[in-house]
């Protein structure tokens, strides 16, 4: 009906416009069903997206109507304006009674009813709440929501987080989650809610979880729905384990739940508390409030600190949630008996502790009666106070000795309180039970009474149970004297009901007359509206006004019909001076307002009327009228009872005052003046003044109508004389059709009474108990010694049992209270299961890392050894480790793959991904003799992944594997995924795990792969259900943001107050995560993957340690110092879960916009249960339950997400697309959202061997079957394409994937035909999604749709490993289209390779990796490139150009850009433009290669130089800057770059004389014990610092502060590597290039900052091809101006910060060549440099190099940023060959390196060639630096010197001259003994002129001619005898 009537609106509304707008098109109406733009607008006219109050309106306008409604819908609206008004002006809540927030607080007086009493306490101590709608407890969830929208702050501060979930089973998976995360938790609900939430319930109370369930007892659906209250719902739940306890009032419920909240935070038993729905929920009385002041001196602050020490943490993990054996479940679950047993003295301790403050005290079971009492009564709920009511009735005025025990405290049944409070003298009980038990012995507290008796040899009294109240069945004092007429007599019915007439099995005891047993004075009222009149609201506020204005006590209870609005509703009010305690109907009432006249037709209005009452009618007829219109049944009864009558015509008095139909007001004064409840004058003062109250906002004319209907209420009110005639009317009700007998479903039923047989007791014989040992829990962050210690505890005393099959020994005392279990024991079981295992050829290996993160044991992993863990490490170790490879921080490292013999499974998967087979298979036996100690002893050394990239696959897998030998099938495809995000995220990794096999083999005791690194940090685990995943992982998420924010609040209490003292270093830190927090920062991921809340928290946890024992809020902050970091919360699973059971509550995850990820683990099917068909498997497939194989097709998880518009959603294949799966977790971890990674999970159950599973999921994602793709709502922002399909092109077999996999073939064998018609619909629909998911990915229509012509297409494709070459290839592609021309991109692979020749223009972005190998994304397209069957004119009429990226340290640097290059010309493309080089070593990285290569570009295109729009990009780096001190927070030596190593200078020394023209250096650097290590030829990279005073005056020409702090967060399209904290000294010292050359792409881009338009066309003309513009900028490169210079020409150009830091590049190293060689010198590193400088003749001023300057400064002690790296200098392997050196001036460095080689060679006793040197400069006498050394190594016969110093003569003799004269002994050197020659010095002549001396040499020496010479001298470069160090 619901889809029935939108679409009835839409076709209205379209229908409606034709009078408009004309006739409507079939086509138009078609499309605007589709959402497509109609003559309407979009989507039809309808708005997604539309606030009424804003566009309403307009819409009106629009249709030419007035926008009009009717009068009574105009008056709803203003009343609910003008309500919603009062409301927030007077800062209430909007639900229930409307009170006052500060009201609630603090006042001692409230009328408010059960929900809110509990509600109250609720709020004040919880941290989070989870709430679902269920009659009658949803008014709980409502208030605390409310009052958490209004900012109402808890006790502990706090406003309370509230959360709606989609279930109750949703409500209490979250709420599980919260608790497990340290939180304090409630819920509110009742009846099939409750029985939802039972599974939870168990968990909950089995982990000894702190929290409390308030329910509104109601009845559960039976034979029929029935939403009143009972106990048969709480009742249901009794044996899960929580505390069961029991209010009777309002008052009580108060109260109560105080005691519930303290004990369960000091018990860690989860309380449930209840009180009958409705009755008590709904009650509404006066009642004394419990401040949240002396809420606060209650809470048990150790006890909350004990919680939030035992909550998940990475920083101090455990599991939980395990799947435990026979063995030891049993055990485990006695471990907690002692917390069970300690409940009822804790519970009692608080109650004491609430009496104190409240004067109220309640016992576990409370007695009241006469003390010899001999029948008893013992009942639960408010039942219990009707009963003591009467018992006082019996006792005090009949002198009955009668009596009742009320229950209290149900779990745990406390036998020896119950027996205390009952009388000695009792003879007979009656236990009334609320519920039924159907087919038991009897209900629940009748079983427990009979127990107890049994038990206590009491068995001589006589139990008889009965039932009561089932469905909120009114209880009244008549019903409890019949319990007590039946118990007195000679044999009472052992099994009754009461209430209720039963004619069937006649178990109902007798009515009886009612009496009346309240107090004296009370007034009672009975007041008959109509639903939705206000007759309700008048009545609250009635007794509102009541209770806050007189002693009054009042009672208000309020029954409506099962109608919305327009039923009957009747209000139960009560008022009198003394304590009204009667939780029943009103029957007997002094006051009955009747405000429907039709009413008294059709009820008996008249029957509960109390002698001489009074009857308010209204109605439309006079007085005189009465006789005639009032029926003769209440004319009878109103004469009978001496009642008086009074008429009012409210309708009428609303209309003369202006008031309409509204009449609350007029009926509310009729009732005061009336009912005697209060003095009329004072009665009618007040409800004036609420009425201004409430409509005082409205005008004085609304309050002026409202007052004078309150006045004109009197005039008309007329009282009815009740005439003698009356009495004589007919008092029968009026005659009914006759009532059929026969029963729809008859059964035959015997006419005598059913009788039943007396219930037998029993007794438990249970042996006795030893007693429990003392397990006290985990301590808060412990250390990482304790740690590990209660690891190898663990495996000591469960694992190891366990494991050897005794764990039914172990006693209960063994086991931890609550299930908790370590990490890492999984480590001490080496299974050694496999037969085979693999041996890596490490001569082989390319060091890709592919095996360790292919290998789902982690049994495969890298490791990296500094030079001394080598120098200690075993004869295995060290032969099998290489140098690592990869530059920056691995240069100083070894690199070794290891595998674990013990713990590998042989899956093979690492053999076969390996691209080099560098793996291969040995028997166990053999690897556990030659491997095993070398793992033992790998394992065993310190991680050195942090200092490596953690983002790249190579990088992840240096970092530990926190998820290691889990009990996983050998090659799972669940597990890599797992481990993986463990590497990237798992020192701050918190789980939820859905049941399933992720459960099964990450927790299956006793052996639990989760571990943790070796600061004691690493995932926290935990199971809850199956179903309830996604609800117990937003819980724990949302228990965590909230325990943060409390953390914010309490670091804000301490910097605001003056009496803490904190030291200004940690000042500075709080302030920076308080700031964070306020402004809620994203978490931002810094240069090496980790967290900056975490960096923040490394920082802050120190500082806090040595101070928080000077202030109690300091040492606050510290005992919660675990969540400063922000942990990442990721919710794991199957697809069982996330495709059906649990799919609800994740699609619930995914709409609430938290910061929670999901990771599914996709294996198509239960596989944890069998192999059972989920909604995963695809269509065609056989499991169990589609044993023909799956009818219908695979739900799309992953396009349903994306609907949501707000989260990131990934599909993933890690065997496939390692990049892709990195940075989908990368990717997904930084959302600011909901995140959704979807895994591609290869399974045994699908039926192929696990070996294959890397061959069969790139058959997967090739086919079409998986598609990889990232979907990125972020992108959005910057105007990109939000989804990027990373597997665009379909190019496998399906039909050959399917058949691969047993599911399929199986179908295939079959049933031919059947399997032939699943493919053919698996094959469409795979199509189908493929062309979806290809229009998804388009940045724009393709060609054929697009109106560019085909000569403007330019085609980008680019290979890329790391993501350089792809972020290239994008900014070329965003470029491009800036420019006018259309374009598309593609992966070279993802390209169709059969349109390549169908290209216009094709440009290649490629990068080379490794030694010479094509990136993973382009194999495809360079093997069908080289295929030799292609015809030579392939590519004619193709234009294309190659730019390629590398690294040229590498010996095949660019080669698959030069690969690419000359093929394509060979197969006849068009070369537009040469190859374009990036160099990584260069300057500015590959950027410059790239900035030079692109106007070339633009050129050869026929583009234009600049982008037809141009606009100021937006910022690359988010900064926050706070004032600073002359002292900065940071270290300037903190402040490392990327790839160096801090070294500490301990030489400098001149060289040359003090005052020569030239400064020469001999710098020593300290490597010792810093992982450095180097080979001779080397070369040491410096990394400069700008001089302070430079930077100071620069800040000053910009306007900057220099000691303004800075915290830096970087964005997707930074380039720079930024620190993310410092000042803006350290960032023009340290870090920007403010003194480097500035490139061309600066002047551009400053051109878009330049205000002045001078200024700014000159900037563009420097940038354009004007001829003028080119001069200018190569004057401005003669002049080597830098970017400071810059600015201070163009003086209104000022980028701001976040923009200069991406515009200007970072501080490159110099390089210089070693001067020292490491046999020599193995502990220092040696340097001779010359100091640079240089005039600029327009400024005549002199100018210096930057690193030199920057070197002869630095002082002996200095800490100088390095980093080795190698150099084209390779010494011959044959250390007899000659070595002939040349060199000029510093020149000779590397020389002396070589010489003292062969040096220490030849004292080792080696025979060695000779070394000669050829050396230059200018001066023997000031420039022969190192003469004695080398006069010395000439003495011992090594070297040879050659010197030419060209001032020394007339003549200038040069190196070259030198050479060509030595002609003889160079030829002989070279080309007869193998010798190996090498150039050093500068790159601008000196390569050439030795190149000249070197021909020379040949032509003489060798007798050749020119072209032989040259010849000869390529052959000596090819050999790498001939080498060439130059320097610029």
């Amino acid at each position: 009906m619901y889809g029935r009537r939108i679409a009835r609106s839409v076709c209205t509304g379209l229908v409606g416009r034709q009078n408009v707008l004309g006739k409507i098109s079939a086509r138009q109406m078609s499309d605007a069903l589709r959402g497509r733009t109609t003559p309407f607008g979009p989507y039809g006219g309808l708005r997604v997206e539309e606030e009424s109050a804003k566009q309403g309106q307009e819409r009106l306008d629009s249709l030419g109507v007035t926008g009009e409604g009717t009068p009574l819908y105009e008056q709803f609206i203003k009343d609910r304006v003008a309500r919603r008004t009062k409301f927030l002006a007077e800062n209430k809540t909007l639900v229930n009674l409307s009170h006052d927030i500060e009201l609630i607080k603090d006042s001692t007086m409230s009328c408010i009813d059960g929900n809110q009493a509990a509600a109250h306490i609720a709020y004040a101590l919880s941290d989070v709440s989870f709430i679902y709608p269920i009659t009658p407890s949803s008014a709980m969830g409502e208030m605390v929501d409310e009052w958490a929208s209004r900012g109402l702050k808890n006790c502990f501060g706090q406003t309370v987080s509230v959360t709606e979930m989609q279930s109750e089973g949703g409500a209490a998976g979250a709420l599980h989650g919260t608790l497990k995360a340290g939180a304090l938790a409630s819920s509110y609900t009742a009846s099939q809610g409750l029985l939802l939430m039972i599974p939870n319930m168990y968990k909950i109370a089995g982990e000894l979880l702190p929290c409390v369930l308030h329910v509104s007892a109601r009845t559960l659906c039976a034979h029929a729905l029935n939403i009143f209250g009972d106990h048969s719902d709480v009742m249901s739940a009794r044996s899960t384990g929580w505390v069961m306890l029991c209010s009777e009032s309002t008052q009580m419920t108060m109260d109560q739940a105080l005691v519930s909240h303290l004990t369960t935070m000091e018990a860690r038993i989860p309380v449930m508390h209840f009180f009958d729905g409705f009755r008590t929920s709904h009650e509404v009385n006066k009642v004394k409030m419990i401040s949240y002041k002396d809420i606060s001196g209650l809470i048990p602050w150790d006890a909350v600190k004990k919680h939030h020490d035992s909550a998940l943490s990475p920083s101090n993990p455990h599991i939980q949630g395990t799947n435990q054996g026979p063995d030891v479940f049993f055990q485990g679950q006695e471990a907690s008996n002692k917390f069970h047993a300690a409940v009822p003295a804790i519970l009692e301790k608080y109650s004491d502790k609430v009496h104190e403050i409240t004067g109220r005290r309640y016992g576990m079971f409370a007695y009241d009666g006469h003390p010899e009492a001999e029948e008893v009564v013992v009942v639960m709920g408010s039942g219990a106070v009707t009963i003591s009511e009467t018992v006082h009735y019996l006792t005090e005025k009949l002198g009955k000795k009668v009596g009742v025990i009320k229950v209290r405290l149900f779990r745990p049944w406390v036998q020896e309180k119950f027996l205390a409070a009952l009388p000695a003298s009792v003879k007979r009980i009656a236990v009334l039970d609320r519920c039924k038990d159907v087919g038991a012995q009897g209900e629940p507290l009748y079983l427990d009474v009979c127990t107890t008796l049994f038990q206590s040899g009491m068995s001589d009294i006589q139990v008889i149970g009965g039932r009561f109240g089932l469905g909120g069945k009114d209880f009244t004092p008549g019903m409890a004297l019949a319990v007590y007429e039946n118990l007195a007599a000679p044999e009472p019915k052992p099994e009754f009901t009461v209430g209720i007439t039963d004619d069937v099995t006649h178990l109902s005891l007798p009515m009886h007359d009612e009496i009346d047993i309240l107090p004296e004075g009370t007034i009672q009222c009975l007041l008959y509206g109509l639903g939705s009149d206000g007759t309700v609201g008048a009545n609250k506020t009635a007794i509102k006004l009541i209770a806050k204005n007189t002693e009054n006590d009042a009672q208000g209870y309020f029954e409506y019909d099962a109608k919305k609005s327009g039923g009957l509703t009747v209000s139960h009010l009560r008022f009198g001076p003394k304590q009204i305690k009667a939780p029943y109907l009103v029957k007997n009432a002094n006051y009955i307002g009747i405000h429907k006249e039709s009413y008294i037709h059709r009820y008996d209005m008249c029957k509960n009327l109390k002698k001489d009452g009074i009857v308010a009618l209204n109605c439309t007829f006079s007085p005189e009228e009465a006789d005639k219109y009032i029926p003769d049944r209440m004319k009878a009864q109103l004469a009978a009872k001496n009642a008086k009558l009074y008429l009012i015509n409210g309708v009428k008095v609303g209309q003369e005052t202006g008031m309409g139909k509204r009449i609350n007001m007029v009926m509310q004064s009729v009732f005061f003046k009336l009912s005697g409840v209060m003095p009329f004058d004072e009665a009618i003062a007040l409800l004036k003044k609420d009425i201004v109250a409430m409509y005082g906002k409205k005008g004085d004319k609304v309050v002026a109508k409202n007052h004078e209907a309150v006045d004109k209420t009197l005039e008309n009110l007329v009282e009815v004389k009740i005439p003698a005639s009356w009495a004589k009317a007919n008092p029968a009700p009026p005659a009914r059709a006759p009532r059929q007998q026969a029963r729809a479903y008859s059964t035959s039923a015997s006419a005598g009474n059913a009788s039943s047989s007396g219930v037998g007791m029993w007794r438990s014989n249970a042996p006795g108990r030893s007693p429990l040992a003392n397990r006290s829990g985990v301590r808060y962050m412990s250390t990482v010694r304790e740690i590990k210690q209660r690891t190898l505890d663990f495996v000591h005393e469960i694992v190891e049992p366990v494991n050897n099959q005794e764990g039914n020994d172990l006693p209960v005392s063994a086991f931890q209270p609550g299930g908790r279990v370590p990490t890492g024991t999984s480590a001490s079981e080496k299974r050694g299961i496999a037969l085979q295992v693999p041996r890596v050829d490490m001569d082989k290996c390319t060091q890709c890392n592919y095996c360790s993160l292919i290998c789902p044991h982690a049994a495969v992993r890298p490791f990296l050894f500094t030079n001394q863990e080598i120098d200690a490490a075993p004869a295995g170790i060290k032969e099998g480790s290489r140098k690592a490879i990869g530059g920056g921080a691995l240069d100083k490292y070894n690199f070794r793959i290891q595998v674990s013999p013990y713990d590998c499974t042989g899956c093979e998967l690492c053999v076969r991904i390996c691209p080099a087979d560098a793996l291969t298979f040995e028997d166990t036996e053999t690897a556990i003799a030659t491997q095993g100690d070398n793992w033992k002893w790998a394992i065993d050394q310190p991680v050195h992944g942090e200092e490596i990239d953690k983002t790249t696959v190579k990088g992840s897998q240096f970092q530990q594997p926190l998820l290691e030998f889990s009990g996983a099938c050998e090659g799972c495809g669940e597990t890599p995924y797992v481990k993986l995000l463990t590497q990237l995220l798992g020192e701050r990794l918190v789980v939820a795990n859905a049941t399933g096999c992720s459960s099964i083999w990450g927790a299956s005791n006793p052996s639990f792969p989760y571990t943790t690194n070796s600061r004691g940090e690493g995932p926290a685990w935990a199971n809850s259900l199956f179903e309830d995943n996604a609800e117990f992982g937003l819980g724990m998420r949302r228990a965590f943001k909230q325990r943060r924010d409390q953390l914010m609040l309490q670091v804000d209490e301490a910097l605001e107050d003056k009496e803490v003292s904190i030291s200004d270093k940690l000042r500075k830190l709080l302030t920076q995560f308080s700031v964070m927090r306020h402004e809620d920062k994203a978490d931002m991921l810094l240069p090496k993957g980790r967290s900056f809340y975490n960096q923040l928290k490394d920082k802050i946890i120190p500082l806090l340690q040595d101070e928080a024992k000077s202030h109690p809020k300091l040492q606050r902050l510290y005992d919660q110092r675990d969540i400063f970091g922000r942990n990442s919360h990721w919710i794991i699973g199957g697809d069982g879960w996330a495709y059906d059971i649990g799919f609800g509550g994740l699609d619930h995850v995914l709409a609430s916009e938290e910061h929670v990820h999901v990771l599914v683990l996709d294996t198509e099917m239960y596989s944890n249960t069998g192999g059972q068909a989920s909604k995963s498997t695809p269509r065609g497939a056989l499991a169990k339950f589609a044993e023909a194989g799956k009818l219908t097709a695979k739900k799309d998880l992953g396009q349903y997400a994306m609907t949501y518009k707000n989260v990131y959603v990934a599909s993933i294949c890690i065997h496939v697309n390692h990049q892709q799966a990195v940075r989908a977790f990368l990717e997904a971890e930084a959302f600011p959202g909901p995140s959704l990674v979807i895994c591609y999970s290869p399974c045994i159950s699908q039926g192929f061997p696990m070996a294959e599973s890397i061959n069969h999921c790139r058959e997967a994602v090739e086919s079409g079957y998986w598609p990889l793709y990232r979907y990125n709502p972020l992108l959005k922002e910057s105007g990109n394409n939000p989804f990027q399909l990373d597997s665009k092109k379909v190019t496998g077999d399906l039909f050959k994937f399917l058949a691969h996999e047993n599911r399929f073939a199986a179908v295939m064998r079959r049933d031919p035909k059947h399997a032939e018609m699943h493919q053919q619909r698996l094959e469409k629909q795979i199509g189908e999604r493929a062309k979806a998911l290809n229009v998804l990915s388009m940045d724009e229509l393709p060609s054929s749709m697009n109106a560019a012509a085909p000569s403007d297409s330019v085609t980008i494709l680019y290979g890329s490993e790391t993501g350089n070459a792809e972020e290239q290839a994008k900014s070329l592609f965003a470029d491009v289209k800036a420019r006018g021309l259309h374009a598309s991109i593609a992966t070279l692979d993802d390209f169709e390779f059969s349109e390549l020749a169908e290209q216009t223009t094709v440009v290649v972005v490629i990068s080379t990796c490794g030694q010479g190998e094509f990136p993973a994304n382009s194999h495809k397209f360079w093997k069908a490139l080289q295929d030799p069957t292609l015809p030579m004119s392939l590519l004619d009429g193709v234009k294309f150009t190659v730019f390629g990226l590398g690294d040229s340290t590498y010996s095949l640097f660019c080669v698959a850009a030069e690969a690419i290059d000359v093929r394509m010309a060979e197969l006849g493309g068009t070369r537009i433009l040469n190859r374009g080089i990036g160099d990584d070593r260069d300057e500015d990285r590959f950027y410059t290669g790239w900035d030079d290569w692109t106007p070339q570009l633009w050129n050869a295109l026929h583009a234009p130089a600049k982008p037809l729009v141009r606009e100021i990009p937006k910022p690359a780096f988010q900064i926050d800057k706070t004032a600073g001190d002359a002292e900065p927070s940071v270290n300037i030596d903190s402040i490392v770059p990327v790839g160096s190593v801090p070294l500490e200078l301990m030489e400098n020394t001149l060289l040359t004389p003090e005052g020569y023209d030239r400064d020469i250096r001999h710098y020593v650097f300290k490597i010792k014990d810093t992982g450095v290590s180097y080979e001779c030829g080397d070369v040491l990279a410096i990394w400069p610092r700008n001089h302070q005073d430079q930077v100071d005056e620069f800040c000053k020409m910009y306007g900057l502060n220099p000691t303004d702090e800075l915290r830096v967060m970087s964005l997707p399209d930074a380039r720079n590597p930024i620190p993310e904290e410092l000042n803006i000294r350290q960032l023009f010292t340290s870090v920007l290039d403010i003194f480097g050359k500035p490139n061309r792409r600066f002047f551009d881009s400053l051109a878009l900052y330049a205000t002045d338009e001078a200024e700014k066309a000159k900037l563009e003309l420097i940038t354009s091809e004007d001829p003028a513009g080119k001069m200018l900028y190569r004057e401005l490169t003669n002049d080597m101006v830098h970017h400071a210079d810059v600015f201070g020409m163009f003086p209104s150009a000022r980028p701001p910060l976040e923009q200069l830091m991406n515009m200007i590049p970072v501080i490159k190293p110099r390089s210089y060549s070693i001067a020292s060689a490491p046999l020599m010198h193995p502990d220092e590193i040696e340097l001779c440099i010359v100091a640079v400088d240089w005039e600029v003749p327009s400024r005549k001023e002199t100018r210096f190099g930057q690193t030199t300057s920057y070197l002869i400064k630095q002082k002996v002690g200095a800490t100088i940023m390095c980093s080795v790296k190698p150099s084209s200098i390779v010494l011959p392997e044959d250390h007899t060959v000659p070595i002939l050196m040349a060199g000029m001036g510093t020149g000779l460095a590397p020389w002396r390196a070589l010489t003292q080689h062969r040096i220490v060679q030849k004292q080792q006793g080696l025979d060695v060639g000779p070394c000669v040197i050829y050396y230059g400069a200018r001066k023997a006498a000031t420039e022969y630096i190192y003469r004695e050394e080398f006069e010395k190594y000439e003495k011992m016969g090594v070297l040879t010197m050659r010197t030419a110093f060209s001032r020394d003569q007339a003549r200038k003799i040069y190196v070259q001259n030198r050479i060509a004269e030595d002609y003889d002994n160079v030829y002989r050197q070279m080309m007869e003994e193998n010798g190996a020659f090498f150039v050093c010095g500068s790159s601008r002549n000196v390569p050439e002129d030795i190149y000249n001396a070197m021909k020379e040499v040949m032509m003489k020496g060798g007798k050749m001619d020119e072209a032989h010479a040259e010849a000869a001298l390529s052959s000596l470069k090819m050999d790498g005898r001939y080498t060439v160090e130059a320097w610029s």
